[in-house]
């Protein structure tokens, strides 16, 4: 059987249509309802996660040519997803505090924080609904070369897709808060590293035990933010 005889076989449903639309419509929209709460709650400016945005997108191309000098010296494969989540890591965090540092260094409120963080990890979650979009169209013009798995994707999967990215949202705005305190507090400087470390055993764990592991760590790394800044009950982090 040909290629486009395996092809034409292959027919999606207007329901698992919706399911793709959905998909990136949830997503899209999943950080500037964040933002829209914090807003009408404390008052957040918009400018923190403008910045945060900005952030991730000014590191793509120096993290992506690092990581294509520093790979292929790794020796296994082991090494090599170690080296990309490790670059990956020091460029999103040390932006993250770069940007906290000097271009929002007035900002120093934990709804700032957690704004900043909506930024940053939101721009991870428009490119995952721009990837859903992506996959609604090559369904409904029957282009690509994925459409059988395509095919077999329903309601398990737009759960998946949807807790994946809150996940996401929820890591970012928890580690934003961590490196906040490393700018603006004394003594704070440690949490920089420890930020990093967590962003390569959040990548780790994603990778090696999918969406229970990812939900565990991230619950993990949230409540020990919050453990962290009780130690703070005056400070505005």
């Amino acid at each position: 059987m040909s290629d486009m005889d395996s092809t034409q076989e292959i027919v999606f449903s207007s329901g698992q249509m919706f399911l793709f639309f959905l998909r990136g419509l949830l997503l899209l929209i999943m950080p500037f309802a964040g933002y829209a709460y914090l807003h009408r709650k404390h008052g957040t400016g918009f400018f923190p996660m403008f910045t945060g945005f900005i952030t991730v997108m000014l590191i793509l191309l120096p993290r992506q040519m690092v990581r294509s000098m520093l790979t292929p010296a790794a020796e296994s494969l082991t090494g090599k997803w170690l080296t990309v989540w490790f670059v990956g890591a020091v460029f999103e965090e040390c932006g993250r505090y770069i940007a906290m540092k000097y271009g929002i260094p007035g900002r120093d409120t934990l709804t700032d924080a957690l704004c900043y963080g909506l930024g940053h990890g939101g721009a991870e979650t428009v490119m995952s609904a721009v990837m859903q979009f992506r996959i609604l169209y090559e369904a409904s013009a029957m282009t690509g070369e994925h459409l059988e798995a395509y095919a077999q994707q329903g309601w398990l999967t737009l759960l998946a897709v949807t807790l994946g990215q809150v996940l996401n949202l929820a890591t970012h705005t928890a580690l934003s808060v961590l490196v906040a305190r490393a700018v603006h507090y004394e003594g704070c400087k440690k949490l920089l590293p420890v930020a990093i470390f967590l962003h390569v055993l959040g990548n780790f764990t994603d990778f090696c035990f999918d969406l229970p592991g990812d939900l565990l760590l991230t619950a993990v790394i949230c409540a020990g933010v919050y453990l962290h800044g009780k130690q703070y009950p005056d400070g505005l982090i």
